[in-house]
């Protein structure tokens, strides 16, 4: 795949592909009686809400709303000049509204300006069954704005539907996971020249983003952690120490390409010889990231795979993994299904997973992040990236 750097905007992602979603999203709205459904971005690493309808990274300082009507383009909602656009106008393909007002979350008094016209559009639009896309992130003024001045109003959860039809990537979008991938793979070709003693690991970090937005990188987030024994990646804020000789380093890679698609790639670094315990972590790290893999197969249940993490780690006497150790990825990092018990999607072909198992004992921890597309045989893994522990 190949992208015009130099175009006033850089995006992999076609008009063609954009109206394939609109017509599988607005089919199924119409199946389930679904009018509408509100959708919300403000925070560049889970933005897909909005990005998947409308090629716009909605990770400014004020958030974006929007609307999906079970026909016709979608409306936004946003910050903007007074009569005039919350988006650019290049850029609303497939947009019927395109609200702009000054508005400011920190400033309650402004919003009534945003409200006030969602209003007005459910009211003209005569919707009276909305869905709600990711409560846990849709603004309460938001819907409480359509329920207090919009009589009979229902509301219901879309989360599943709109959920597993983003999670099945079409050809045009599996095409660009794989060039998030390729990306990825050239970030970490060129970090053995930069992993060096005396360093923090912020100032790491911050060479690793210079390289990824000098590849067009829109998303960044380098977690890194030095240590020895026990090395685990860190978020920025905490990456002041300073990397010593004989250190390990947990070093991952998140980052999004033009056009905001996310993967993830990450290693486990040695500053001198590992030892045989690291070796052998870091061993059944990969061993496990291989069974994993295999049994991402269509069909099954994605809480399986928690399962049989968990099976292998008390059969190796590891500490049992508490968060959800991969996802599927797209236009936010991490997007359903997760790996979690409470998860009930199942994986399905075409998927772009992220799967990166950790191995934990009392004082040592090795882990591998990579990204697979599923296959009726199970998942491949896309990154080109030597495994192992790199060596400095």
């Amino acid at each position: 795949m190949q992208l015009n750097r130099y175009a006033k905007i850089v995006s992999p992602t076609s008009h063609k592909e954009f109206d394939r979603r609109h017509a599988a999203v607005q089919a199924k709205m119409k199946e389930k009686g679904i009018d509408g459904i509100l959708l919300y971005g403000s925070y560049i690493r889970q933005c897909g809400a909005i990005r998947y309808f409308v090629d716009f990274p909605t990770g400014g300082t004020n958030g974006l709303y929007a609307i999906m009507p079970d026909e016709g383009g979608i409306a936004l909602f946003g910050h903007g000049h007074i009569n005039s656009t919350t988006i650019p106008k290049e850029l609303a393909y497939k947009v019927d509204v395109n609200f702009g007002y000054p508005y400011a979350g920190i400033a309650g008094f402004t919003m009534k300006h945003i409200f006030n016209e969602v209003v007005k559009y459910v009211k003209n639009r005569n919707m009276k069954r909305i869905g709600l896309y990711r409560t846990g992130m849709l603004p309460y003024d938001f819907v409480k704005s359509i329920a207090d001045n919009v009589p009979g109003i229902e509301f219901i959860q879309a989360d599943d539907m709109l959920d597993e039809i983003m999670a099945i990537k079409s050809e045009e979008e599996l095409e660009i996971c794989r060039y998030v991938c390729k990306v990825h793979d050239q970030i970490y070709a060129a970090l053995s020249v930069l992993v060096r003693p005396g360093k923090r690991d912020k100032d790491l970090a911050n060479e690793i983003q210079k390289i990824a937005t000098d590849l067009d990188c829109e998303g960044l987030n380098i977690m890194i952690g030095s240590g020895n024994p026990m090395a685990h990646h860190q978020h920025w804020f905490f990456q002041n120490k300073v990397i010593q000789e004989n250190d390990y380093i947990d070093l991952l890679v998140e980052v999004s390409i033009a056009g905001g698609y996310y993967g993830e790639l990450s290693r486990m670094w040695s500053l001198g010889e590992p030892d045989e315990e690291m070796l052998e972590l870091n061993k059944h790290s990969m061993e496990v990231q291989d069974i994993l893999a295999a049994a991402a197969r269509p069909g099954v249940p994605a809480s399986k795979l928690m399962e049989i993490l968990h099976n292998y780690q008390r059969e190796h006497g590891y500490k049992l993994e508490d968060r959800f150790f991969g996802h599927s990825q797209g236009l936010d990092l991490t997007q359903r299904p997760l790996y979690a018990y409470d998860e009930t999607m199942l994986l399905q072909e075409n998927m772009f997973i992220s799967i990166h198992p950790a191995m934990e004992n009392s004082h040592m921890w090795a882990f591998n992040t990579d990204n697979y597309i599923i296959t009726k045989d199970g998942a491949v893994r896309v990154n080109q990236t030597p495994r192992g522990i790199f060596r400095v």
